[in-house]
């Protein structure tokens, strides 16, 4: 669509599918927070007949789903980066996703964290497509944990505050994906904000056969190994458990964490959903010990559809049956928590059935998809299909 190629009326719009275009500058697909947050919410957008297509990096983990498209930047010979942050090789995807949003068009753009909406941005200078901004974080709390050294921390910080007084306003509409996220933007200079809050798909979490492990109980973390996601407070905890142990699963390489010599732990380095599914099916209880957590653990609602009690620390905890909030930073508590839990098993396993539940008859994304429709449609009739 060229700059100036005809932009349908807003009734029009209003009274037709939707072509929706995710722009996503990460892997995709991978068994990591941001990527299933997209995928579900791409499905479910499709089964209610809009054209959703999904714009992202030339790699991923396994096969994208039938019911969307996938537009890839051109891959990058020797690059298969499966891990968040920055690195020097972004830069340059991220732009050929602008090249790639400009050329695609759409009626409207839902980006995601913050390179996504910088690519749209730049995008809209050709395709005037409104965008939609999807706060999963904010720079200020993460950034600065990709880096070390006190003076390069601090600069990361400075530019992450930065980036979050700027970034989230180039969008039309901000989405906010838990209502404590709501004001966080509305501080950043963000006129226009909604929360809808991450679904569940029940053929995600569905009944398997359990993975095969060594005698537990077993504590599960399943997500990237990122410093922001305080996993040392975890290790701390079960170094105070020595009987129960550590199943820990990602896409990305475990091995600082395998290094530690903690006693009973298993490391699993799996991109395969089923993998994944069977291994929380083994699991005892679960821990989410991240600290800060602007948007959502998007971990914490499969957790909770396997019907796995999940452990959290106080600053990813989320008002949910199966949630059990223990303070941030504090080994000790979470220990007495996974401790209290997996010396209850029929305690354990009822929470764990409360859970699901809940998390199936009340997060599901077929519901979810209706709010970020009404959203779409909302914007797309505030700026008359024009960004």
């Amino acid at each position: 669509m060229s700059a100036s190629a005809p932009i349908p009326s807003p009734s029009a719009v209003l009274d037709r599918p939707l072509h929706i275009v995710q722009a996503a500058a990460f892997p995709f697909p991978s068994p990591q927070g941001s990527q299933v947050y997209v995928r579900g919410m791409a499905r479910a957008l499709a089964r209610r007949g809009h054209r959703v297509t999904v714009a992202c990096y030339a790699h991923g983990v396994g096969e994208a789903d039938p019911e969307y498209e996938v537009i890839r930047t051109p891959p990058v010979p020797g690059y298969d980066n499966l891990r968040a942050g920055p690195d020097f090789v972004k830069p340059l995807l991220d732009a050929a996703l602008a090249w790639k949003l400009a050329k695609l068009g759409g009626d409207i753009v839902h980006a995601h964290n913050y390179e996504a909406p910088i690519a749209a941005a730049l995008a809209r200078i050709r395709t005037r497509t409104p965008i939609v901004y999807c706060a999963h974080n904010t720079m200020g709390e993460e950034l600065h944990t990709y880096f070390q050294g006190r003076l390069v921390r601090g600069v990361a910080r400075r530019v992450g505050r930065a980036l979050d007084l700027t970034v989230p306003r180039l969008a039309d509409h901000a989405l906010a994906i838990h209502d404590g996220a709501v004001p966080v933007l509305r501080e950043l200079g963000c006129a226009h904000v909604t929360a809808v809050p991450p679904g569940i798909d029940p053929h995600d979490v569905r009944p398997c056969v359990p993975a095969a492990l060594p005698e537990g109980p077993w504590v599960v973390y399943a997500g990237n190994p990122d410093a922001y996601q305080d996993l040392d407070v975890l290790m701390d905890a079960m170094w105070r458990l020595p009987d129960v142990g550590l199943l820990m699963i990602s896409a990305s390489s475990l091995d600082h964490w395998r290094r530690q010599g903690l006693p009973k732990a298993r490391f699993v380095e799996t991109g395969n959903f089923e993998e994944v599914r069977s291994l929380l099916a083994a699991a005892t209880v679960a821990a989410l010990p991240r600290t800060v957590c602007t948007g959502y653990p998007i971990k914490l609602l499969n957790n909770l559809g396997m019907g796995l009690p999940t452990m959290t620390a106080e600053g990813s905890a989320r008002p949910l049956p199966g949630v059990v909030s223990v303070p941030n930073h504090d080994a000790e508590a979470l220990a007495n928590a996974i401790r209290f839990w997996v010396d209850r098993p029929e305690q354990c396993q009822a929470l764990g059935r409360k859970a699901r539940e809940h998390v199936i008859s009340q997060c599901s994304w077929a519901a979810r998809a209706v709010e970020l429709e009404s959203v779409y449609r909302a914007v797309l009739a505030r700026t008359d299909g024009m960004g």
